[in-house]
């Protein structure tokens, strides 16, 4: 069958796309998707459903990325409809007016704050603010926790920060507002309300979108340099289906992969691994960027702790000392034991506008083995001292007063020697630094005079017709926020230019 849109990923943008495609019952929209699908929230497994913690055990891609040369780490991707949305934190914040006049100084001048902000407003339904720079009405609900419904770790995070001198903030989405509050997010109650739950569930009864779960899309079909359709596996079977227009929502690890295995990314990487070029593009799967963490642990006194206690509640957000980029920094206290990272409750510090740049690559063209992802992490000197400076806030942090009194004292992974030592702390860096899960920029937009550019401002791909690119890969710098509710944007904007 042939559609007029085949939209390749339901994530958090893949997800908003198709839906809004298919608001047009003129136009046919096929969604196709790697993972599972839980068509109503009686199905959703309760891993997806709470938004208590993050959640990538049982709906994850099992990848690993190299952290720094020599040391990897898992790399947790959802894989299900609603894409990351469904298993992240469901923190909702938003880029700041700084990175989208940083993007529109890249070439992308329809991303400037001005012509940005009404998507973000679009995607609101914020029940605790009101006024002109928050949404009404919209298909997420956003809302904050009260400040009698913080689990005491967070309560003490919170009092540690007002005593260091942070300002408290009640509103995290003014663009102006810096210091510490509560985090805005995305849940109703407990539920996660991720782009499946939010989109998806308004337009599944519609004729015109089919939504396939399972499947695995092995490449881009092109004839000349036009995108017709995808080739795609479903139960060990691979099957071919024809669209007029193709648009890769699967995220800044598998969309770069995708193109590459289609043939578009550098042509000597291609030559390599035996994959006909159709486009020598540099740009696919270079300058991956992702928020670097640094943590440092406690060990809580008994019964402090409950397996209930949400992972967190409250956030600082900063300036560095010695940078001029506003609110490039936050911090965290993870408040309960996530799993996949054996990630202890800490104090953590997560830089938000690295300079250091990574890589997503193939080592074949078997879609059924996982790219190379280096991350690269603090690879950059300047990034390596603001990590040192943020580290040693973590642990005056962690020492302060207010948790002290509910802490047995600091893990002993990290020691006073080493914060004294800036050799022996950047050690610590390297070995225990993470990251945040938030890979962006892999497909990056950019004019058509950017050479390393990958898709152009409206998200059409370089050189190529009926293709376009919309999840985070199109980013061009990092936002210095969560990136998720960017990501919604995308969805947006992607599909108002694909209806015109």
């Amino acid at each position: 069958m042939n559609y007029d849109h085949i939209v390749v990923g339901s994530g958090s943008a893949g997800t908003i796309l198709a839906s809004r495609l298919s608001e047009d019952p003129g136009r046919s929209v096929l969604l196709l998707e790697a993972g599972p699908d839980y068509p109503d929230l009686d199905q959703l497994p309760s891993d997806l459903a709470t938004a208590a913690t993050v959640s990538v055990v049982d709906h994850d891609w099992g990848y690993r990325a190299e952290a720094v040369p020599g040391r990897t780490m898992e790399y947790a991707r959802g894989k299900v409809t609603g894409g990351c949305s469904a298993v992240n934190g469901a923190i909702a914040l938003r880029g700041l007016p700084g990175d989208f006049t940083e993007w529109a100084g890249l070439g992308n001048d329809a991303w400037s704050w001005d012509r940005v902000l009404p998507y973000y407003l679009r995607i609101e339904d914020d029940q605790d603010v009101e006024g002109p720079l928050h949404g009404k009405g919209g298909p997420t609900p956003f809302v904050r926790f009260k400040h009698d419904e913080l689990v005491p770790l967070q309560k003490s995070f919170l009092d540690a920060c007002l005593d260091h001198g942070f300002g408290y903030v009640a509103d995290h989405n003014d663009p102006d507002s810096t210091g510490v509050g509560p985090i805005p997010m995305n849940r109703r109650g407990g539920l996660r309300v991720s782009t499946a739950v939010s989109y998806l569930s308004r337009a599944r009864n519609r004729l015109n979108l089919t939504v396939r779960p399972n499947v695995l899309v092995h490449r881009v079909l092109f004839e000349g340099t036009r995108a017709v359709g995808v080739e795609a596996e479903i139960d060990g079977q691979l099957q071919t289906v024809h669209a007029r227009n193709v648009t890769l929502s699967a995220g800044a690890i598998n969309t770069p992969t995708i193109l590459l295995r289609s043939g578009v990314g550098p042509a000597k990487h291609l030559e390599e691994l035996g994959i006909p070029v159709v486009l020598d593009r540099p740009g696919v799967g270079a300058n991956l960027i992702e928020h670097q963490q640094v943590t440092v642990g406690i060990i809580p006194k008994d019964g402090v702790t409950q397996l209930t206690d949400p992972d967190v509640q409250v956030i600082a957000r900063y300036t560095a000392p010695g940078t001029e980029q506003f609110n490039n920094m936050q911090l965290y206290f993870v408040s309960r034991y996530v799993p996949i990272t054996h990630r202890p409750i800490s104090v953590m510090s997560v830089l938000q506008k690295p300079l250091c740049r990574g890589t997503v690559s193939l080592t074949t063209s078997d879609p059924h083995v996982q790219p190379a992802i280096f991350l690269n992490s603090y690879g950059e000197p300047e990034d390596q001292r603001i990590a040192l400076d943020g580290v040693r806030l973590c642990w005056e942090i962690a020492t302060s007063k207010p948790i002290s009194e509910l802490s047995a004292g600091v893990a002993d992974t990290l020691t006073e020697r080493q914060l004294d030592d800036d050799a022996a702390l950047l050690g610590y860096i390297r070995q225990h630094s993470a990251t945040l899960w938030h890979p962006v920029g892999t497909c990056r937009m950019g004019g058509a005079g950017d050479p390393d550019a990958v898709v152009d401002q409206n998200l059409a791909v370089h050189g190529l017709e009926n293709l376009t690119v919309a999840d985070a890969s199109v980013m061009p710098a990092h936002v210095s926020a969560n990136p998720n509710l960017t990501c919604f944007v995308i969805g947006e904007r992607a599909a108002e230019w694909l209806r015109d």
